[in-house]
């Protein structure tokens, strides 16, 4: 395999002509068949732009992602390479004048723009350019951003700039939506209603006590993972536990610390239509035992009283005015399954 140097010149010179930052390996391969079309088709033809490509490196008119290659093909190809001439052209400033497509024509009347965040919207420039979006099937936001930037979290980054609000980027524009985490979820019995329990071992204790109990009302018990819950309500509305939509309440018991009544509160108004309540009786346990940690937490701005309601709060004061916690785990497993009793002796009148 022998590439002519008018093959790599002309290579060089179509890169230049595009006046972009980024361009990404469908481009580079369009570039060089039109560079040098004897090598289409030819089993060579990746060997062969891999050297064109290279040679340019070694010539600084490239640069090389550091990890996104396509190791589809031997030798691998970078997903997209950096032309830094085309980041120079224009003062700075290059994305006053860019050519964008009518979905990012914004762009230009930014006062400033990251040189970084620059390269980002010239790739998704170039995919507007390629697809219709009306024509494409919505999708999670990752598998949309890993085809377009090959990084799969790259559009969960640019969601948190300002690149994206009114008048700018959304995720319906770009054919994809965020789906909530799915929370892991034991099924206990064939009611409505879940609990929601934070801690891991608590999540098995229930789960045992719940099964070998009846007409309890839970469906489910779920596990909160701690602060991850209020970001997973949301999946409460699609499935729990392989048994469809949560038909009830979500009652929800935590460590009582100001974290863990923080994550009670948000995940109440986490989601419209899924009501979390307090598993009132499951906290009041707690005012049975000692307080941990005394002296080692600030609950000034502690919130959670509206939501855990002033008679279970009050009970807690004590933990509160050591400065301490109760963890879910000093509840013993016997009053754990007392309450399990309660519930069933409620569901049977």
């Amino acid at each position: 395999m022998i590439v002519r140097p008018s093959e790599i010149e002309s290579l060089r010179n179509a890169i230049l002509g595009t006046n972009s930052v980024k361009i990404e390996l469908g481009r580079l391969w369009r570039l060089w068949n039109d560079a040098a079309p004897r090598f289409t088709g030819d089993p060579d033809q990746a060997a062969a732009l891999h050297h064109a490509l290279q040679k340019l490196s070694d010539s600084a008119v490239l640069e090389f992602p550091k990890q996104a290659w396509d190791r589809s093909t031997v030798p691998a190809l970078p997903r997209h390479v950096i032309v830094p001439a085309a980041r120079r052209a224009a003062n700075g400033r290059a994305w006053m004048t860019f050519p964008w497509r009518r979905q990012l024509g914004w762009v230009s009347s930014l006062p400033t723009l990251p040189p970084a965040l620059f390269d980002d919207l010239t790739v998704l420039n170039d995919w507007f350019g390629r697809v219709v979006v009306e024509d494409l099937p919505v999708v999670p936001v990752r598998y949309r951003s890993g085809e377009i930037f090959a990084r799969e979290k790259r559009l969960d980054e640019l969601e948190r700039t300002t690149l994206f609000g009114p008048g700018r980027l959304n995720l319906a524009m770009l054919a994809c939506r965020r789906l909530a985490p799915p929370v892991p979820a034991a099924v206990v019995g064939t009611g409505p209603d879940v609990l929601v329990v934070e801690n891991s071992d608590t999540y098995w204790v229930a789960v045992e006590q719940l099964r070998g109990s009846a007409e309890h009302g839970i469906g489910a018990v779920v596990w909160g993972s701690g602060k991850t819950f209020p970001a997973q309500v949301p999946s409460l509305a699609v499935d729990v536990a392989g048994q469809g939509p949560l038909r009830g309440i979500a009652w929800y018991w935590g460590d009582y610390d100001p974290i863990g009544t923080a994550t009670a509160v948000a995940a109440a108004r986490a989601a419209d239509g899924i009501e979390v309540r307090p598993a009132r009786g499951l906290w009041a346990e707690m005012a049975r035992v000692p307080v941990q940690e005394a002296g080692t937490l600030d609950w000034s701005a502690a919130v959670g009283e509206e939501w855990l309601g002033p008679e279970v709060w009050a009970q807690l004061s004590y933990v509160r005015a050591a400065g301490g916690r109760v963890a879910q785990e000093l509840v013993p497993v016997e009053a754990v399954a007392a309450w399990v009793a309660s519930l069933s002796a409620s569901a049977r009148g």
